[in-house]
């Protein structure tokens, strides 16, 4: 059974989820990628804004929808993905025990071939993918050590591996977006430089994919946020690591770091004119409080504001030498306050549509008082996603955790189906996603 169809936007019926439309989701005024149809008001828009669109039946909802089999969670066979031979826990299945893998172990072996998709949502499964491209973030992180060991020894430094490795990340974002954003967990290191890079690259390919854009700029901005911060490399550590105030010299200093960067990259093939403006441009500000240029409004290219605000939420949620971590939802909300001054409503706006409401590694309290943490969103419904039970109803360590999808509505002892009730602060009593599965 078909489970894409191309439906006549006349044909529309409420409980249709719409996939895909005859024109970029960024040319109409739907915020999100993917629209389930839930009144009238909705079809008329899409009339009026395009001729035919792709309805994924298997996200449909009524008459829509095309049944499938669904367990609790059920796993989809890994296909050709084979098995995992460093560490005998981490079965292709089993989240908790592959990020414990990650976490704590070298990734020595890389798979063949790339996970299977799924035939209903053209999506690998997420613990395939991150036994699949666990490697490929090793190995971008090894090319940003030499590099960065090369310039500082003033030797000639070729960047052309830069561009081989992010399209391997461009193309496992396509396959399944979540992955890449807790292997920059999963993986991360004591050097706020690399993670940092990596973490800014991820999220906007991400974001790119989510706003629709071509695969070759999805690689493009991966390219750019890897790089836009390497002239850093000319300024003194105990400036950039100075947990105080900057003075008016080392701001200065600091900001110079943009020329340096440009200058670094100049002259390689593998730079664009697409990614050398992102790399100008991802400090500028909307409201020309930026820099090095004080560009103002649609003065900043389209990318580099992208970047500016990926840079700005990745900053954040990131311990820093002058400042702790915040939580995903604490960053969001400080850029919504940036809404309309140092960034465009529009930008923020979709920005928050591709994170969520529950972005990933956000902890949520259900209602039954467990404790989980958000390990996938749900394109359909952005307030039911993917959760991997921590803490018991008494808030006892789950030592064996299950996985939720609340897309499904799994029920409670009760028979209730799970619902969240709150978002949790970051490290509530006292966990952190990332370092769970060393317990």
């Amino acid at each position: 059974m078909l489970h894409k169809v191309t439906v006549l936007t006349l044909d529309l019926q409420i409980g249709m989820f719409v996939s895909d439309l005859d024109r970029p989701w960024i040319d109409t005024p739907f915020l999100m990628q993917g629209l389930l149809i839930e009144n009238e008001a909705q079809i008329a828009t899409l009339q009026h804004y395009c001729r035919q669109v792709t309805v994924d039946r298997s996200q449909s909802l009524g008459e829509a929808y095309a049944p499938r089999d669904h367990g609790r969670d059920t796993p989809r066979l890994l296909g050709a993905l084979p098995v995992f031979h460093q560490v005998s826990d981490a079965q292709p299945d089993d989240f908790a025990a592959i990020c414990r893998h990650l976490r704590t172990e070298p990734v020595l072996r890389r798979f063949r071939y790339a996970p299977d998709l799924s035939p209903t949502d053209h999506q690998s499964r997420l613990e395939a993918e991150l036994l699949y491209s666990a490697p490929i973030i090793d190995d971008v992180k090894r090319t940003l050590k030499s590099i960065r060991e090369a310039i500082a020894c003033a030797e000639t430094v070729s960047l052309n591996e830069i561009g081989k490795q992010v399209a391997e990340m461009a193309h496992s974002v396509e396959r399944n977006p979540e992955a890449m954003i807790w292997l920059t967990r999963l993986r991360s290191s004591d050097q706020y430089s690399y993670d940092h890079a990596l973490d800014v690259s991820v999220h906007l390919m991400v974001f790119a994919r989510f706003l629709g854009l071509a695969p070759k700029a999805v690689e493009e901005v991966g390219v750019a946020g890897l790089m836009q911060d390497i002239g850093k490399i000319d300024i003194p550590t105990e400036i950039l690591s100075k947990p105080g105030n900057l003075t008016d010299e080392e701001y200065r200093l600091v900001q110079s770091h943009v020329a340096s960067s440009l200058e670094m990259l100049l002259g390689q093939p593998v730079f664009t004119t697409r990614i050398l403006e992102i790399v100008a441009s991802h400090h500028e500000r909307a409201d020309g409080s930026g820099y090095p240029r004080r560009l103002k409004g649609e003065r900043i290219v389209f990318h580099g504001e992208l970047a500016g605000v990926v840079d700005s939420y990745c900053a954040m949620t990131r311990d820093r030498a002058y400042g702790q971590a915040i939580s995903s939802q604490k960053a969001l909300e400080a850029l919504i306050r940036m809404r309309g001054t140092k960034f465009r409503d529009a930008v923020i706006d979709q920005f928050i549509q591709c994170v969520g409401l529950y972005p990933i590694g956000t902890l949520v309290e259900l209602n039954t008082g467990e404790v989980g943490v958000v390990i996938q969103q749900n394109q359909v419904r952005r307030l039911k996603p993917r959760l991997m039970i921590l803490l018991g109803p008494d808030k006892s360590i789950e030592r064996h955790p299950i996985t939720l999808d609340l897309i499904m509505d799994p029920p409670t002892p009760t028979g209730e189906p799970y619902r969240i009730m709150q978002a949790l602060p970051a490290n509530s009593y006292g966990i952190d996603p990332s370092e769970f599965y060393l317990n």
